[in-house]
């Protein structure tokens, strides 16, 4: 099993502003398990009042980096969401991070109440996709208001109530469904599976980050809301309380969420009898075959390739990958993985070459050659010379370039071979020429996202180091090895004379992002803010 295999597409989780002409506001669909109710929580029966009030609509202006365009940012746009009280004596509201990332203003507003209130993040683990959020204004926490409690993972076919505020309306929706089953899903696009439970209760955008109750009377909530699958009807999912739990230990331990663990290696099934019989692994034995090991990680030092993995942390592993989660209910052994904590310790038995060993190593961040999530491992980076746009490649990048949902299908075949790729060394990138702006000094050249792997002869396995390179060179020409064998040459003195008229017919201040500057300043290069990531590595 690839720790970024391909899942079903999660539509867009969010949430954009609903408009009087949109034509894909949700309707009722006469599901036997779903029931509507807009009316305003001060008209709710009495006995649910008092926990509804505890569910808030979220307001957001946001501007969204352009990683297709990197030295610009996205128009500013207006979305909205959900949240809710978990904490009145931390002030602390929950809701989800693809809510509030990006944000330039937070508002929230109580239900029956017109008042929109400043709120500010106070942490955001975009791998988790859960924000924590807070109102520093007194007011704001005078009236009476309920912690909503969470609860373990429901049991199948349990009850579940999702509250918030979709599309289609401004007041509370509540929607009812069933726990359908307790699954590993990914929470962002390529990212590591994490713990969910997918309900049959409508989820639409402006829903995401609303609680889902597990019993509204109590105010018991098995989770939060944050997304539902786009080519499916009424498949939603739900953030369940361990991960919760993990990311609210991560915010009081360190003051931001650093992120989940990775096992390390990459694994296969090993259901095949010949597989089985040629690895010597006995009919009463059963495990996850390591094809690939991640060479920064700890588990490089311990495990080899052909080791079957049979046991972690004590718990059997099947030929499936699987561990028993509860009575009759399986899921990913990578579950047991992503509950610890960075940079604690993981205990495996591995049969090697017929032998049984225990061993043991410590857990780290995912560390992939290609960047996952803006702001956790990447942000937008650029490097112009003579018309040439290089940056680095990363998923983000991708989706901009191709399209969100449609980058695996639209990317070249050579860029998309690298996505499930480690790095080998702790500051390596993929250098990509995306595209070329054009002018004199670059005519014939057609290239578009394709590697660069040389300059001058020298391989490179940075977008700084092509800088500093191109910089630094003292030669007539300048040459730009492309994957395939392929070249760019341009004439150095020209490039860097043509360079400043190129980017000022573009609009484009920079030839480098803030990450590349250089410690002089020239006709064409300022100081630039920096801008940093916000939680550790996925």
């Amino acid at each position: 099993m690839d720790e970024a295999e391909n899942s079903p597409t999660i539509e867009a989780r969010s949430v954009k502003r609903a408009r009087p002409d949109d034509s894909d506001a949700p309707h009722a669909n006469g599901s036997s398990h779903r029931v509507e109710a807009t009316m305003p929580a001060s008209k709710q029966p009495a006995m649910h009042t008092k926990a509804l009030r505890s569910v808030l609509k979220v307001f957001v202006v946001k501007t969204d980096p352009n990683y297709a365009q990197p030295w610009q940012m996205r128009p500013q746009r207006s979305s909205s969401g959900s949240a809710f009280i978990v904490d009145t004596k931390r002030r602390h509201i929950m809701t989800n991070a693809h809510v509030v990332s990006n944000e330039t203003t937070v508002h929230v507003r109580r239900p029956g109440n017109p008042k929109k209130w400043r709120a500010k993040v106070l942490c955001e683990g975009k791998i988790a996709d859960l924000a924590l959020v807070t109102v520093e204004d007194d007011q704001f926490w005078t009236d009476e208001l309920l912690d909503l409690q969470f609860v373990d993972v429901p049991e199948l076919q349990d009850s579940i109530l999702v509250a918030g505020y979709p599309l289609g309306g401004d007041s509370l929706s509540i929607t009812k469904g069933i726990v359908s089953r307790v699954v590993m899903t990914r929470y962002a696009h390529a990212s590591n599976k994490l713990l969910g439970i997918q309900i049959d209760a409508a989820i639409n955008p402006g829903n995401s980050g609303g609680p889902a109750f597990a019993d509204l009377q109590q105010a018991k909530v098995a989770g939060v809301a944050f997304s539902k699958l786009s080519n499916a009807d009424n498949v939603g999912y739900i953030i369940p309380y361990q991960i919760i739990k993990h990311f609210l230990q991560e915010y009081e331990l360190h003051g931001i969420f650093r992120g989940c663990c990775s096992v390390g290696f990459r694994w296969q099934d090993m259901e095949n009898t010949h597989l089985r019989e040629h690895l010597q692994v006995a009919p009463q034995q059963s495990g996850s075959l390591v094809y690939k090991i991640d060479p920064l990680a700890p588990a490089h030092e311990v495990l080899k390739e052909n080791d079957v993995v049979m046991q972690i942390d004590g718990v059997p592993i099947a030929d499936d990958g699987t561990v028993e989660f509860r009575n009759e209910e399986r899921v990913e052994f990578s579950h047991i993985v992503r509950a610890k904590h960075i940079g604690e310790s993981l205990d495996v038995k591995v049969l090697r070459d017929g032998a049984l060993l225990d061993l043991k190593y410590q857990l780290k961040q995912r560390r992939p050659l290609v960047p996952i999530l803006h702001g956790v491992d990447c942000v937008p980076s650029y490097f112009i010379v003579g018309g040439l746009v290089f940056v680095p490649l990363s998923i983000p990048f991708l989706e901009h370039a191709y399209g969100g949902l449609n980058w695996r299908k639209l990317a070249p075949v050579p860029i998309l071979a690298l996505v499930t790729e480690y790095c080998e060394l702790p500051d390596e990138q993929v250098v990509v020429l995306f595209q070329i702006l054009a002018a004199e000094i670059n005519f014939g050249y057609k290239f578009q996202t394709v590697k660069c792997e040389l300059f001058n002869g020298q391989e490179l396995h940075n977008l700084k180091q092509l800088a500093e390179a191109v910089d630094a060179c003292k030669e007539r020409y300048m040459r730009f090895g492309l994957e395939g064998g392929k070249s760019v040459i341009l004439d150095r003195v020209q490039a860097n004379t043509d360079t400043p008229i190129i980017l000022k017919q573009h609009a484009i201040t920079f030839d480098r992002s803030a990450d590349l500057q250089r410690a002089t300043n020239n006709n064409h290069v300022a100081e630039q803010p920096d801008t940093q990531m916000t939680e550790g590595t996925i």
